[in-house]
């Protein structure tokens, strides 16, 4: 892949377990704090949810800090021992449990010392978005890629990529590539966790010479929080038009009710339309919602995804990207 020119690299992304493990260490005995103050202390509250999947998770021994942390509500949610054994070692520590909880206002701790690895990542999606085109290519598109990634048991993720002729819906070629994926799935952070995969199954690609004129992404583009979704950003620094397919709207306002098969509508954010729902099939209700990603805008996105559906829910590129992504962690999980 030819090189991106300074300030469209990915920024360092950080080891956030073991960031969430060094603030898990700063809970002081007789202390209890909750899954969102963590998810702040990292730089997000939105982070919450993922914080608790690692409490559940982790490799725990007993020296582990984890019984400390409670729900918002101070109720004393999961432990890996089980909440018999999370109560036990908080009244051994001196918290008292009452009615299965704990009372923050007497036990809550917050200042927790961070570098809030989260906000870092934050900055660099609205730095990047700055950088983001929504000029289309000018000439016709005649090759459109797909690219999806599923993950192995052991946690690594393989991603594949598809080659699609727009007029006979044709695979031309596709490929796989596994690799680890160390940073966990966080709503809207999707991109520090399936870029450094994607980019690298690209340089294959390119190297190759199986190249598309459009990039088809499952995942977000401008219908993000900071219109900084992965499929934008995989454009910016892989220099590559791109369109986000999601089944989930995280973003903008649309009125899906009494949608058709085929028909579109436009999703709004302030006032704005930034993508468009698209109900692919008879058989399927609930709507794909597509956006611009980096240099195509909100009309061409809109066409080549209706244009690539052959009565599958996702385009045609992202369906058999989504195959034999699954395929490649299946033969991983046998072998």
């Amino acid at each position: 892949m030819t090189a991106a020119p300074p300030g469209e690299r990915l920024p360092p992304i950080p080891d956030l377990p073991e960031c969430l493990r060094g603030l898990l260490s700063q809970i002081p005995r007789g202390g209890a704090t909750t899954y969102g103050d963590l998810a702040e202390a990292l730089g997000d509250r939105i982070a919450a949810r993922w914080v608790g999947h690692f409490a559940m998770h982790h490799d725990h021994d007993a020296h582990c800090a984890c019984h400390r942390v409670v729900r918002a509500d101070g109720q004393l949610g999961g432990y890996v021992d089980g909440p018999v054994a999370k109560r036990r070692r908080l009244e051994a520590e001196g918290v008292a449990v009452s009615g299965g909880a704990v009372r923050l206002a007497e036990c809550g701790f917050r200042d927790f010392v961070s570098e809030r690895p989260l906000d870092e990542l934050r900055r660099a999606q609205e730095a990047l978005v700055k950088r983001a085109s929504l000029l289309p290519p000018r000439k016709a598109t005649k090759l459109v890629g797909g690219v999806d990634v599923s993950y192995t048991a052991s946690g690594e993720g393989v991603a594949a990529y598809v080659l699609m002729d727009v007029n006979t819906r044709e695979t031309l070629w596709h490929a796989t590539l596994r690799l680890p994926v160390p940073f966990p799935y966080i709503s809207s952070y999707l991109s520090f966790r399936e870029l450094p995969l994607l980019l690298e199954l690209l340089e294959t690609v390119r190297a190759e010479g199986q190249a598309c004129d459009v990039l088809m992404v499952d995942g977000t583009g401008r219908l993000h929080p900071r219109h900084a979704g992965i499929a934008t950003h995989l454009g910016v620094v892989a220099r590559q038009p791109t369109i986000g397919v999601t089944k989930k709207l995280l973003c903008g306002r649309v009125d899906v009710e009494g949608m058709r098969p085929l028909d579109s509508r436009p999703v709004l954010l302030e006032g704005r339309p930034i993508g468009a729902a698209v109900r692919p099939t008879a058989g399927s209700r609930r709507p794909i919602f597509v956006s611009p990603g980096h240099r195509v805008d909100v009309a061409l996105a809109e066409a080549l995804v209706r244009r690539l559906l052959a009565g599958r829910r996702l385009p045609e590129p992202l369906y058999w990207a989504d195959r034999f992504s699954r395929a490649a962690a299946r033969e991983t999980r046998e072998g």
